[in-house]
């Protein structure tokens, strides 16, 4: 009797623990929802406002509003904003699986902006069930209405896109998936089937990770493709910011003329991450870079500067592709060099150093009497397998095809573009 007793009691305070735990996991999770607009208020680029919270012991319901004050100009210059209302039902009873379960909808306030109405009609624009996992993931179904838009000039039609989110106080995934979009005006039509974005950020305050977009097959009036997929991935290096777009197509075709195999990609390395964000924190105050006060400016100069004197480089890392009868392939670098001391004034001549090359294996495109003018003229090489051209640029002097040239002269337009954004 006595071992049944003290079972019954292990069970008593093992379930008084479960509900004191879910009931501080659902207290927890109201105090959080509840303080979203002080943690924004600072934020320039989205304002959360207006929370309604209804809490009971181990569950909440509510409501409140995102809006995006900055979200697009208009052509007067002005910002335009856009909101909207995100509806909410979380249930904080402690499972083995979940610490929390949520459903929600997001509508449009068109009241904020009357375009919302007009893509996704009176119903949800965006919704989704989930859970909350004890380590403070969020993960989530996502489906957007489908987006019907029509007037005079233009209609588009987009199916729903569909997959799942899963994100923290930093990091986020998103993958999300449409079969069919077509947009129409007057002159163009754009064909669009088996669209995917995946989003992979490990620190989503600053952007870093990866953002990728694909297209299974494309068309225009013109135009058409397949297998295109465009990657973005930004990094951070120590103090130093590191962006790449990649664009990958595996057929092309403009009128009659036919790439496949396309692989490209920029690259902006080595971004000194003080002053980028500095130059992004001015530019989003001031909303207007053309309305900079004259202390901004200063500001923007001053951290242009840094930019410029820590250095940094901007290029096409690869650029390959798949022509009829041949192929091309190539890349450029242009570097900026770190300034020596506390140097102000710029020298093209001194600071920059550039290096590029292009080469054309078979016919790629060209025929006969182009390839003759193209080695008669110098702009290209003879090659084995077919025509080449490069250059090198440093201190002032362009190296192109075995020739020189000495361009200091020609760089002091250039200097002074520079000299008079770095210094005013």
């Amino acid at each position: 009797m006595k071992k049944i007793i003290s079972l019954v009691a292990l069970i008593g305070l093992l379930v008084a623990v479960w509900l004191g735990a879910s009931f501080y996991s659902a207290r927890t999770t109201g105090n959080y929802i509840t303080s979203l607009p002080e943690l924004y208020k600072q934020n320039d680029n989205m304002h959360i406002k207006t929370v309604e919270h209804q809490q009971s012991a181990f569950s909440s319901t509510g409501k409140f509003e995102i809006r995006f004050p900055n979200f697009m100009p208009t052509a007067e210059g002005a910002p335009t904003a856009l909101g909207f209302i995100i509806q909410y039902k979380i249930s904080n009873l402690l499972l083995p699986d979940s610490a929390g379960r949520l459903e929600w909808k997001m509508t449009g306030d068109d009241s904020i902006d009357p375009t919302l109405k007009q893509l996704f009609g009176q119903g949800p624009t965006m919704h989704g069930k989930g859970h909350i996992g004890y380590g403070g993931q969020r993960h989530s179904s996502v489906e957007l209405s489908e987006l019907l838009f029509k007037d005079a000039q233009t209609a588009l039609k987009l199916t729903p896109l569909t997959g799942m989110a899963t994100w923290d106080n930093e990091t986020l995934k998103l993958k999300l998936q449409s079969d069919h979009l077509n947009a129409r005006t007057e002159s163009v039509v754009t064909d669009w089937r088996g669209m995917s974005i995946d989003i992979n950020l490990s620190n989503r305050n600053l952007g870093l990770g990866t953002y990728a977009f694909g297209i299974d097959k494309g068309t225009s009036a013109s135009s058409a493709f397949e297998g295109m997929k465009l990657i973005k991935t930004a990094s951070l290096d120590n103090d130093r910011f590191n962006f790449a777009i990649t664009q990958t197509i595996k057929h092309y075709a403009f009128e009659k003329f036919k790439l496949s195999d396309v692989d490209q990609e920029f690259a902006l390395r080595g971004l000194d991450k003080d002053s980028l964000m500095s130059i992004s924190t001015i530019l989003r105050d001031a909303k207007d870079i053309n309305k900079l006060t004259a202390e901004e400016r200063v500001a923007l100069s001053k951290s242009l500067r840094v930019l410029f004197n820590k250095g940094f480089s901007i290029g096409l890392p690869k650029v390959v592709a798949k022509l009829e009868g041949g192929s091309v392939s190539g890349d450029l670098n242009i570097e900026v060099l770190k300034a020596e001391g506390s140097e102000t004034a710029f020298s093209s001549a001194q600071r920059l150093r550039a290096a590029g090359q292009a080469k054309l294996n078979g016919k790629g495109g060209l025929d006969t009497a182009q390839q003759t003018t193209a080695l008669m003229f110098g702009l290209a090489v003879k090659t084995p397998e077919g025509l080449k051209t490069s250059f090198e640029f440093m201190n002032g002097v362009i190296t192109a095809n075995g020739k020189t040239f000495d361009v200091k002269d020609n760089l002091k337009f250039l200097d002074n573009v520079i000299n008079a954004a770095l210094n005013p």
